[in-house]
């Protein structure tokens, strides 16, 4: 199974990542152990770089190395393809709801999702209004100033919250930008308390935005659901804002299963 030109014709080719795709979609086929020299005659490789991207992948996470000095994959590489899957899903599901919420509201709506110590909008709907939010979909950001991120992290169990705290950390990107923990996580047992969070201009100033949390069938938050407007378009309505929201992220809970009672208010 030489590597060949598999990966097709292309101005932009990387050499590196071609192979490093063609080891693992060579452990792919059957997962079975196999040895460095294995891999590297199998794929047409020489051995020195067989060695170094088999190294790269391991200290990645996607294969383990057993004490015979044979490869296999790990879970990770499914369960990353699980996580696309799931998102894919939800964003299916959410879509319809978020149209209805901007069309409602107009102003725009966007679904986010937890990943690793960065909020991710994996999906958006433009309002009618002459603002749009610069952030776009697939952007990373960091969750404690934004509504979305306060509205997950509210309902995260405490060691996962502390986690994402110290790795990513509280920088400041306004003046209103809550950057104590201890403010933080006062900020979050009021989302808790009320069922929605909010962004006073944390992200910036002239932005308001309201998010509530979306649970999944087993009572765990799983995404949110946001908009986010001028302070003018936010506060001469704001009370249908926060209601819209929140029940928006009840309506795509619902359609994950979720029933209120199975929620977990571990919070921070």
């Amino acid at each position: 199974m030489a590597l060949g030109n598999t990966a097709g014709k292309g101005k932009y080719k990387i050499p590196a990542v071609q192979k490093t795709f063609a080891i693992l979609e060579l452990f792919a086929q059957d997962n079975r152990p196999r040895t460095l020299s294995e891999v590297s005659r199998t794929l047409g490789l020489p051995v020195s770089s067989t060695s170094s991207l088999l190294h790269s992948i391991q200290s990645c996470g996607y294969v383990n190395r057993d004490q015979r000095g044979r490869y296999t994959l790990t879970m990770k590489l499914l369960a990353e393809s699980n996580k696309a899957v799931g998102h894919a899903q939800l964003r299916q599901l959410a879509l319809p709801v978020m149209r209805d919420l901007t069309e409602a509201t107009g102003v725009t709506s966007v679904l986010a999702v937890q990943d690793g110590d960065r909020l991710v909008w994996i999906e958006k709907v433009e309002g009618s209004k002459d603002i749009r939010l610069a952030a776009q979909v697939g952007k990373r950001m960091h969750p404690h100033h934004t509504s979305s991120g306060k509205a997950i992290l509210a309902y995260l169990p405490g060691a996962e919250f502390e986690r994402i705290i110290k790795s990513a950390g509280l920088p400041r990107f306004t003046a209103k930008t809550i950057t104590s923990l201890r403010d933080l996580q006062r900020e979050l047992a009021r989302v808790r308390r009320q069922g929605y969070a909010i962004d006073d201009e944390e992200t910036a100033i002239g932005i308001r935005g309201a998010g509530a949390p979306i649970f999944e069938n087993n009572g765990n938050v799983i995404a949110s659901v946001a908009i986010a407007g001028t302070v003018f378009d936010f506060d001469s309505k704001k009370q249908k804002m926060i209601s819209r929201v929140k029940a928006s992220a009840n309506r795509i809970s619902e359609r994950l299963g979720y029933a209120s009672t199975k929620v977990k208010t571990v919070g921070a």
